[in-house]
């Protein structure tokens, strides 16, 4: 069996929730991948004030779009914010392992035990449980797993899971009824179990 990679991508490539709906709707379009590109780059749709970062969040959010069939990218494009930041984050979990994990192991579990509090020991006992069992997550330098450790809670926050940062305090999503019979129809349990959804 070959050993899942872990990536630490995350640092540089956090929600990116807008540059996400706006790559769905031209992907809606008709646009092939290198024409979102150009048309991205030459109206400086993600309105960055320099092309530094921008490749880079091109190809992050680019991956995250090609994970979604086309019902999904129509829920992220055209469905109001807090529905499609749901999308967002289901496409972050679908292309990176490390939030994968976050949300199935620590969230998941903080839901199923109606223990609503996100607090740093859990983040501290999820990363040192992955650097006894990843090889690759032990090589990270403890710089990296700080910001990681910023990083996963910011997405949550931003989708809505994680109420309060200071307080940690977590709330179960409302999902709206068409996505969660997609996730269902999908067999995507561990998802809904992540956003809090009894199952």
């Amino acid at each position: 069996m070959t050993e899942i990679k872990y990536s630490a991508a995350l640092t540089g490539e956090p929600f990116l929730f807008y540059e996400s709906r706006q790559m769905a709707r031209l992907k809606l379009s008709g646009r092939n991948q290198q024409q979102i590109r150009e048309e991205i780059k030459s109206q400086n749709l993600f309105q960055y004030a320099t092309e530094k970062s921008l490749n880079k969040r091109i190809n992050a959010v680019q991956k995250r779009i090609n994970a979604l069939d086309e019902t999904m990218l129509r829920f992220l494009a055209e469905k109001p914010s807090a529905t499609a930041k749901i999308i967002n984050l289901y496409a972050i979990m679908k292309t990176n392992k490390l939030m994968l994990d976050f949300m199935i192991e620590v969230i998941g579990e903080k839901f199923e035990h109606n223990n609503l509090i996100l607090e740093k020991r859990d983040l501290n006992e999820f990363f040192a449980a992955k650097r006894e069992q990843q090889a690759n997550i032990a090589r990270w330098s403890d710089e990296t797993v700080a910001k990681l450790k910023r990083v996963l809670p910011r997405i949550i926050l931003e989708a809505g899971i994680l109420a309060d940062r200071n307080t940690g305090i977590l709330q179960r999503l409302t999902l709206d009824k068409d996505i969660e019979k997609y996730f269902r129809d999908h067999g995507e349990i561990e998802f809904l179990k992540a956003t809090g959804t009894r199952v």
